[in-house]
């Protein structure tokens, strides 16, 4: 199970290969739009790219393996407090775009990592290469047509809640979607 620094240099990591794939897909002049909310639903995209059933080893088994449903979608809870609670140094992510604030700590992150985050990110480009110009608002529409958010947050508003955990498990073995 990743610590809670290597989950955060694995987003940290995730998010300059997400300011990359932005780049390559625009004019190189424009500053990219990963945003708060739009990093956390690319979070769980590439997290959940490419899993099945019983696929093991997965980003979604270690390190991003905590996922909750929220209003917005899917969101993995130890990302988002680690945000909230201004635990992520090495980025400096707000509403309306990132900034990279040290990469060469960000780089420290294990190769096998490094390895799974990239291998994600290109499957995930073939399922939707323009999946990265979307706006957080369409990323969060997209995340509402997967099951495992559906019936989660029905059980959160059942609860009076404003989240639910979301089994890795469901996530693996349901329907996926990476285009409106």
């Amino acid at each position: 199970m990743a610590t809670e620094i290597s989950k955060i240099k694995a987003f940290e990591y995730l998010t300059i290969r997400l300011i990359e794939w932005f780049n390559e897909s625009v004019d190189s002049s424009i500053d990219n739009d990963i945003s708060t909310l739009k990093a956390l639903k690319l979070l769980f995209f590439v997290s959940s790219v490419g899993t099945v059933k019983d696929s093991m080893g997965t980003l979604l088994d270690s390190p991003f393996n905590n996922f909750v449903a929220m209003p917005y979608g899917h969101v993995e809870s130890d990302i988002y407090s680690a945000m909230k609670q201004g635990k992520i140094k090495n980025i400096k992510i707000d509403n309306s775009k990132t900034v990279i604030v040290n990469l060469g700590s960000i780089l420290e992150l294990s190769d096998e990592i490094k390895k799974q985050i990239d291998n994600a990110i290109e499957t995930l480009k073939v399922a939707n290469y323009k999946l990265i110009n979307l706006s957080s608002f369409e990323l969060v529409e997209l995340s509402h047509r997967w099951f495992s958010w559906k019936k989660n947050y029905q059980i959160a508003l059942k609860n009076n809640a404003f989240m639910s955990a979301i089994q890795v498990n469901e996530i693996k073995s349901e329907d996926k979607f990476y285009q409106l």
